[in-house]
């Protein structure tokens, strides 16, 4: 069996003597409040009102096979691996305290830069043929 806890809240509520509706609410929640009168008389004692908070539905949407297959992968400590195409736009060598590596900054099909750090563990950089790279 199944149970789902519903968040609750309690209130102090003091009624209106002259329209019986509420005119004070402690903590102040101006949803709670239902009193119109210009002047309300409030009761010499609050009343305690516990109130439940249902939780508000969320939209639901179709996912696409793409959409479904990437939430899939988006837990932490997946393997996964990750490769996009662009173009070589600039390369420099570096070497600092004893290490030295490659890196460089590439330019995908839309235009956005990305750096590329070729020392990064796992990191596999590929040509293109020149009969692919035409191809689109």
């Amino acid at each position: 069996m199944v149970t789902t806890h519903i968040p609750e809240s309690t209130l102090l509520v003091w009624y209106c003597r002259r329209c019986d509706k509420s005119c004070k609410v402690q903590p102040p929640d101006p949803e709670q409040v239902a009193c119109k009168c210009d002047n309300p008389v409030p009761g010499l004692r609050p009343t305690r009102v516990t109130v439940m908070h249902t939780p508000k539905p969320r939209p639901l949407h179709a996912l696409s096979d793409e959409e479904a297959r990437l939430r899939a992968l988006a837990h932490k400590g997946t393997k996964v691996r990750v490769t996009f195409e662009a173009e070589m736009t600039e390369a420099w060598r570096w070497s600092s305290a004893g290490r030295n590596g490659i890196d460089f900054i590439v330019t995908d099909p839309d235009g956005r830069r990305h750096t590329v750090n070729g020392s990064q563990p796992g990191l596999r950089i590929e040509a293109i043929p020149a009969d692919e790279g035409n191809a689109s």
